[in-house]
């Protein structure tokens, strides 16, 4: 609706969904691709199945509020607690803007301090950093700088002279509450970070690297930035870490409803004006 004119506009947005679904274990999980029409990729994934439970004394949970209290899990039916646990899943994206030269950008917003160019105290403002090395691009979002990175093409400009690149736009995420110590933290080294970059290697295709189950720890992402190399003008893939903790509630027993995470990745001057206006 434009206030000036007094017209209304409004165009059906269509979408077009690739996805596959794994079911591993007791989980069924749906990873859908959603291709936009003004140019954004969303990852949505979507979790179902049947929680693994176990068998209890207590019917309800005021029964014995101390040890219900303590109980890594909750009651989900009288006698059945179900336990607390995370979900952790790893992106490999392999963009390569207008050409395979890129450079990946994390950009920060804060507070602009108050004087004469914030006189009203209501400005703020982006700062973008350029990593130069993988070491450097492990990184952890942060609500406080609406943190975001971005892969761009330094050699390429659009019609605003602006470098075009696509931004990995967060969503709800999560930290790993499972000890550094344990054996299946240190064989999944790559939930330590959000956000990796690494310079292009045909044989670097995974996370936790090939045989995550057999490794003793320190395969995958930590093993693939050991040798810090040059990620700036280069090949680069970028990885993206997804988790969420799950608290049961007694509304997913014995079948859980659909739960939606994801993220998106945005067209950041690709192009040089909104690509649907003509839908």
């Amino acid at each position: 609706y434009d206030s000036y004119s007094g017209k209304n506009e409004s165009r059906r947005g269509r979408e077009l969904v690739m996805f596959f679904i794994a079911t591993i274990g007791n989980y069924d999980y749906a990873v859908n691709y959603v291709f936009k029409q003004e140019g954004t990729l969303e990852v949505d994934l979507a979790l179902s199945g049947i929680m693994l439970p176990r068998g209890v004394k207590e019917k309800r949970s005021d029964e014995n509020d101390m040890a219900m209290a303590e109980m890594p899990g909750h009651l989900v039916s009288p006698n059945v607690v179900a336990p607390h646990h995370q979900h952790f899943f790893n992106f490999r994206l392999d963009f390569d803007i207008d050409g395979v030269n890129n450079d990946v950008v994390e950009m920060n917003t804060s507070a602009l301090p108050g004087g004469a160019k914030n006189p009203y105290l209501n400005g703020f403002l982006m700062r973008e950093t350029r990593f130069k090395k993988e070491a450097e691009a492990g990184r952890r979002m942060d609500m406080q700088s609406a943190r975001v990175w971005s892969v761009t093409n330094p050699a390429k400009t659009n019609s605003l002279g602006q470098n075009p690149g696509s931004i990995i736009v967060p969503a709800a995420n999560n930290l790993p509450y499972i000890s550094p110590d344990a054996s299946v933290r240190k064989r999944a080294g790559f939930i330590n970070n959000h956000f990796w970059a690494t310079r292009y290697n045909p044989i670097e295709l995974y996370a936790a690297g090939v045989y995550p189950n057999q490794s003793k720890g320190g395969d995958g992402l930590p093993q693939y930035i050991a040798n810090n190399e040059s990620i700036a003008n280069k090949d680069v893939v970028v990885w993206y870490t997804l988790g969420i903790t799950h608290i049961p509630r007694p509304e997913e027993w014995p079948i859980m409803p659909v739960t939606h995470i994801g993220f998106k990745m945005i067209p950041g001057a690709f192009f040089n004006r909104n690509p649907a206006l003509d839908v």
